[in-house]
């Protein structure tokens, strides 16, 4: 998929997400995908940011190797096609398609990534502290990931505590607490699937335009 095709699906489903109160001023943006490689290479644009993004991810090596393996996975899962299976387990095949791009993807804003957003001593956590007004984007996808939507469907879907509903009008998951076994948020595929391509886009942008330039391999 090329940038303009990225455009033009991340900016659809951020329409979705913006109903529901999420990345609102990220979906006005008429390219959001490449906003946000903007915005990531306007901030590595000097030798000195370079150097501190090579200290820190050296430092912490776990980040930039999970992220590799994430992509290794969704690229390998993306050529799943659940709709060749034979009809009378179409349905379990399609929600497992679901959740095998869903689950790495969460998991890893949970983890690795999420300490590269929020660690005190990561450089681009401070950057967007001190430098928000000039990275709006990149502070918007950070602040995504606090949001309470994501955090509660990444909490179910990262802990398998969710139970999936099918109506006439779609596919539905139903997210669970799974200490009290009380039920915390409901969503559209079509809404899982935007929270996870916003995710992607983001590791995406990461991976290509802050870990391969600041610390190659």
């Amino acid at each position: 998929m090329n940038e303009p095709q990225k455009d033009e699906l991340l900016q659809m489903l951020l329409q979705t997400l913006a109903t529901r109160g999420v990345a609102v001023k990220w979906a006005s943006v008429i390219k959001p995908y490449s906003c946000l490689v903007e915005e990531s290479r306007s901030l590595l644009s000097t030798n000195a940011r370079l150097e501190e993004f090579k200290i820190y991810l050296q430092s912490n090596p776990i980040i930039q190797d999970t992220v590799e393996t994430l992509l290794s996975h969704l690229a390998m899962s993306a050529n799943a096609k659940w709709q060749d299976v034979s009809a009378e387990v179409r349905s379990l095949a399609q929600r497992g398609w679901y959740l095998g791009r869903w689950l790495p993807t969460f998991l890893i804003i949970d983890g690795p990534l999420g300490r590269f957003l929020k660690d005190p001593n990561s450089p681009l956590n401070s950057i967007l502290k001190k430098e928000y007004s000039k990275y709006p984007l990149l502070t918007q996808a950070r602040d995504v990931f606090n949001n309470d939507l994501f955090r509660l469907v990444r909490n179910g879907v990262g802990h398998w505590a969710f139970s999936w509903d099918e109506q006439k009008d779609g596919l539905y998951l139903d997210m669970v607490d799974w200490k009290t076994g009380k039920s915390t948020a409901r969503i559209s595929v079509l809404e899982g699937e935007a929270l996870h391509l916003v995710a992607f886009s983001v590791i995406e942008v990461f991976d290509k335009e802050m870990f391969s330039r600041a610390n190659p391999k």
